[in-house]
């Protein structure tokens, strides 16, 4: 009977053979859920030894990732500001980039300026909306997305959350159609690859919502129309926060100009691409 450590060892290498990124990470990931307990418990049970149904399970679960799966389908949940949240093919697996959107909004705001009204555009699985909710403790959320199926996973990640059903709003409408503002802060997640680049990228994107990738033609025309639509939603000193495609900025900058933001300001992600742009009047 395999130790949990050779399983480990001979888990991980067959992954990496298969070209699996970060293989060890991914089985460690993996024999955790499959043994219902925390990552780093592993280390303190390498002697234990695996049972047959354990590795039954381990193998499908395996099966499943050399086949091109996201780790985070297969686990079942994603975290995301030191929380977990429930990941599955509804919506767009959350990116890096988002987290530091999240940390800069964070700093933006002093506990005395907190904004009330927020808008999350393009919310799919409520990361940025909800992370945001649960440090600005007073505010209250809309969330919105034309996909009934991205609101639904909001939803069950703002219950999971113990968010307060009170605080929260969820439409389900083609970008700004459906709600009325003013709002505080409008942050927008929305898609910006251009649809021609879409089938030439990894593997892994095949399981995840065509639609919460595909920006229209150039990658740009559904934040273009966002950006028609939100003057009479911010209100008077509300604070516009957009995640953009790389080389997009200059693009979008001068869109958000043309309506009368007067400051505007582009900022890097950690790899140094210009990421985000947040804008008021």
């Amino acid at each position: 009977m395999k130790s949990l450590l050779e399983t480990l060892q001979s888990g991980s290498d067959y992954l990496e053979d298969r070209g699996i990124d970060d293989a060890r990470l991914n089985m460690e990931h993996i024999i955790a859920k499959v043994l219902g307990c925390e990552r780093i418990e592993l280390y303190l049970s390498f002697d234990r030894p695996m049972q047959e149904k354990e590795l039954v399970e381990l193998r499908a679960l395996l099966k499943r990732r050399v086949k091109g799966e996201p780790l985070q389908h297969i686990l079942g949940t994603v975290e995301f500001m030191g929380q977990d949240f429930i990941c599955d093919s509804r919506a767009l697996i959350p990116r890096p980039e988002t987290e530091e959107l999240v940390g800069i909004l964070l700093n933006r705001f002093s506990s005395s300026s907190e904004p009330d009204r927020i808008l999350d555009v393009g919310c799919g699985s409520g990361v940025i909306g909800i992370s945001l909710a649960i440090k600005w403790k007073d505010s209250h959320l809309t969330m919105i997305d034309c996909s009934e199926d991205a609101l639904s996973l909001s939803k069950e990640n703002a219950i999971n959350l113990e968010l307060s059903d009170s605080r929260m709003s969820y439409v389900c409408s083609d970008l700004l159609n459906g709600v009325t503002g003013p709002f505080d802060i409008i942050i927008a997640n929305l898609p910006y690859v251009d649809p021609d680049e879409i089938d030439g990228l990894e593997t892994e994107l095949s399981f995840e919502p065509r639609s919460a990738l595909d920006g229209g033609e150039g990658g740009t025309e559904h934040i273009s129309r966002f950006i028609s639509q939100i003057s009479n939603k911010l209100s008077e000193q509300g604070l516009l926060a957009l995640e953009v495609g790389e080389g997009q900025t200059d693009f979008f900058e001068e869109a958000i100009s043309k309506i009368g933001f007067g400051q505007i300001e582009t900022l890097k992600d950690l790899s140094g691409i210009e990421r985000f742009i947040l804008a008021m009047r």
